[in-house]
């Protein structure tokens, strides 16, 4: 099955509307709402504690919501038990069992349901072929190596044909060169067989290569639903800004503006952006280091501020320049592709980057003394 346009995807397949979720005294997910379209990938970004994985318990019927629905295809499942969802999960620590073979393991889901023997072996040799493991159908599952047991996880899941694909963190038992081959394989498979998916992690490069559109969590809520372009170029909160990628942030405060362009005083000097603050508000700008160059360029497009190099990270087809700032909370950083000669720890230069890269942002409220 081709995967599906964006005019064909169904806008709201998946619907999560305004759901709570209480343990005790501690509210883990806040009127959360949440819409993904037929054969959409939908990774829930996120860092540890923000209920990206309890949302997904909550989808799969592994928890119930203290409010709010969840609907599959037009059908309420907020109070239907995880056996009759027809959901597939694909856990964390892939969930196998140890004292049955490769093919049965897949066949698990196909006996539970019911179906024929007959078409479990067909089924199973189907499942095995999408992952490319047709040789270890008679292997025990413990003689598997890690990348070998996650793309069984994913053949037993997707043997059953779910309704939704729910994938928690499946690839953090992985080395990093297996990870992220096994992103594009899967991402390759989900998308031929069209199936809608639903995937946590903590990783943010993760979330960029694999997703469709990313649901950026904090605290209980979607801080930023979108594309990975949109999120990592046009990202609508600071939060957003600083858990995806690696941003400079200066914070300042507003000295005047007209044109929908305002001037922030900071300490490297007036820096220009795009927006709307009344003069007196204190502001954070954001750049991202790659948006940033050496030398100056014509003020009339450009921010220039003169710093002095405290740190020179190599990464091989690029370098980062780290620049000291007087607060803590500020920081300068520089990617360049090429780095301009004798530049050391301490090295004076002048950077520039354009006034419609920068980002702004209310400053966050300061922790009460």
């Amino acid at each position: 099955m081709p995967p599906a346009t964006e005019a064909e995807r169904e806008p709201s397949y998946l619907a999560v509307s305004n759901v709570i979720k209480r343990f005790g005294a501690s509210t883990v997910l806040d009127s959360l709402s949440l819409a993904v379209g037929r054969a959409e990938f939908v990774s829930l970004l996120g860092p540890s504690g923000c209920g990206k994985t309890t949302l997904l318990r909550l989808i799969a019927g592994l928890l119930t919501p203290d409010q709010g629905a969840i609907e599959v295809g037009g059908r309420d499942l907020t109070r239907v038990a995880a056996h009759r969802r027809n959901i597939g999960v694909v856990f964390q620590n892939y969930a196998l069992f140890p004292h049955l073979t490769v093919a049965e393991n897949i066949a698990y889901g196909l006996k539970a349901k019911g179906v024929p023997r007959a078409d479990q072996a067909k089924k199973v040799t189907e499942a095995l072929g999408l992952v490319r493991m047709e040789a270890f159908a008679d292997r025990a599952v413990t003689a598997l190596s890690g990348g070998q047991q996650q793309r069984i996880a994913v053949a037993r899941a997707i043997v059953v044909e779910p309704s939704l694909l729910l994938l928690d963190e499946p690839f953090s038992a992985l080395d990093r060169k297996l990870r992220e081959t096994m992103q594009i394989e899967l991402r390759h498979i989900l998308r031929n067989l069209g199936i809608t998916s639903i995937f946590v992690t903590h990783d943010q490069d993760e979330a960029l290569v694999m997703s469709d559109r990313i649901a950026v969590m904090n605290e209980g809520r979607i801080e930023h639903l979108g594309t990975p372009s949109e999120v990592y170029a046009r990202p609508k909160s600071l939060y957003t800004m600083e858990f995806v990628g690696q941003s400079s942030r200066i914070a300042g405060v507003v000295k005047g503006g007209q044109d929908g362009l305002v001037e922030i005083d900071t300490p490297f000097g007036l820096i220009r952006a795009p927006g709307n603050f009344l003069v007196g508000s204190k502001v954070v700008v954001g750049v991202r280091p790659e948006a940033i160059a050496a030398g100056e360029g014509p003020a009339s497009d450009y921010n220039m501020v003169r710093g002095t190099v405290a740190e020179v990270i190599y990464f091989g087809s690029r370098t980062l320049l780290h620049f000291r700032t007087s607060r803590e909370t500020d920081r300068l950083h520089v990617e360049l592709n090429r780095l301009p000669d004798q530049v050391e720890p301490g090295t004076e230069m002048t950077v520039r980057w354009r006034i419609e890269d920068s980002r702004l942002f209310p400053a966050p409220a300061e922790a009460p003394q």
